[in-house]
């Protein structure tokens, strides 16, 4: 309790600091996708330029050859700012007619 006699409220200290165990920041699991980087996808949408395009952790994702429905695997090739492009890896389940 010693610890605490320095802070005039003791309600406003934050006790994490003092623990023994670690503490995870918010958002520290979700690493920031790279150029290189596999991911399943269900293709959401198509663009004027006919590319399937799916948002992931608030990227948008253009993906050639991929149709809305579509649940495919995917490697990020490019990205710029909060838009992306991928290839196709692996179809793992057809659009539902």
């Amino acid at each position: 309790m010693t610890r605490y006699r320095r802070y005039s409220n003791p309600y406003s200290v934050d006790v994490q600091r003092f623990s023994i165990y670690h503490r995870e920041e918010r958002g520290s699991r979700k690493r920031a996708l790279q150029v290189g980087d596999e991911v399943n996808v269900m293709i959401s949408e198509m663009d004027e330029l006919g590319r399937g395009v799916v948002q992931y952790r608030g990227i948008k994702i253009a993906v050639p050859k991929a149709v809305p429905g579509e649940r495919v695997r995917i490697r990020i090739t490019r990205i710029d700012g909060n838009t992306a492009q991928a290839t196709v890896i692996k179809r793992i389940a057809e659009p539902k007619r």
